[in-house]
């Protein structure tokens, strides 16, 4: 049969060479064991490459989501799914991937993919105090499930495990520039020594780990959806807070009460882990370094990060991590 397919032509990195439109048919037509339209749409998505399909005779689509190679691991792709499908079962407002034979991550040899129903839904519009608390009852019912799930295949969200792998990353890659490398590591490795007793005896439990305006969506009727547990972590439940305040948390009063009154009614907070905001804020700056680092030879990276390690950058970042570690002392 003849497609035409309506994909967007995006330059893609060596090992992205082999996701032709021909073979994403061939893959997801080989697990779903029904014909697919020509419709093939590219979706947003800078780690992985996400498709929307159609099948043929039903017109309902769906989203396929490659997973970038060599980031997770088949283990880590299936907690993701099996968090989600506990949330889901849990009446929690999540997506999880559809399972077809009592499997939701599938494979050709050279790509891992998962098949989602598609669930459209608009983006949030400012927070105001009923959203807050909403939004604390989302989470809370999150970590209700969380706190049950004390280890975990995927990362620690403490310095001395996520953001020493994250440097390791950095490092191993060619995206930090040679003169800057040395003040780079040294500033990190300075931050991870500093904040990593802060994390000592902290309760640690399965989070979003990415929990921030973005990652949320409103359908009509539905109500507040979280979305993309790509970056789940094991780690303190203020994780999942603090990019979602306003501000810092002494200029968030307002948003930080209306946010606890909705979250208290279902888990407890421990208000003394605030004072991790500061380290989550310099981990995220390096999570961040990371996560470009990744993705640095994509054909089209310098379209979408035009400033990213230039000279300029990588001042900027060490400065901003020298201000977190040296600014102000513990």
């Amino acid at each position: 049969m003849i497609r035409l397919v309506s994909v967007m032509i995006i330059p893609m990195p060596a090992v992205w060479q082999e996701l032709t439109v021909d073979n994403i048919f061939k893959m997801v037509e080989a697990v779903v064991e029904v014909p697919l339209s020509s419709i093939c749409l590219r979706r947003n998505s800078y780690i992985n490459r996400v498709y929307e399909l159609e099948y043929l005779a039903s017109r309902e689509r769906i989203i396929i989501k490659f997973y970038r190679p060599g980031r997770w691991t088949p283990a880590m792709i299936e907690e993701e799914h099996a968090f989600l499908k506990e949330l889901a079962d849990r009446e929690v407002p999540v997506i999880p991937p559809l399972s077809i034979g009592n499997k939701t991550l599938f494979s050709d040899g050279a790509f891992n993919f998962a098949i989602f129903p598609k669930k459209g839904g608009r983006a949030m519009d400012e927070f105001d105090q009923d959203t807050w608390q909403i939004l604390g009852r989302l989470l809370a019912k999150i970590h209700q499930v969380g706190e049950k799930h004390t280890t975990s295949s995927r990362l620690v969200w403490e310095p001395a495990v996520a953001t020493k792998k994250h440097l390791e990353i950095i490092l191993q890659s060619d995206y930090i520039l040679p003169d800057f490398r040395p003040a780079f590591t040294q500033v990190t490795e300075m931050f991870i020594k500093k904040f990593s007793p802060q994390f000592a005896g902290q309760k640690k439990i399965l989070l979003h780990g990415d929990c921030h305006k973005g990652n949320l969506i409103v359908r009509p009727g539905e109500g507040i959806f979280i979305v993309d547990f790509d970056d789940l972590c094991l780690g303190p439940a203020v994780q999942d807070l603090w990019m979602l305040l306003p501000g810092p948390v002494d200029k968030s009063e307002n948003e930080l009460n209306w946010f606890l009154a909705g979250y208290s009614l279902f888990h407890d907070f421990d208000k003394k882990s605030l004072a991790l905001i500061p380290a989550l804020r310099g981990m995220r700056v390096i999570h961040y370094v990371a996560w470009l680092a990744t993705q640095f030879h994509d054909p089209d990276f310098h379209n979408h990060f035009p400033e990213a390690g230039k000279p300029r950058y990588w001042n900027e970042i060490i400065k901003d991590l020298q201000e977190v570690v040296y600014g102000e002392e513990s």
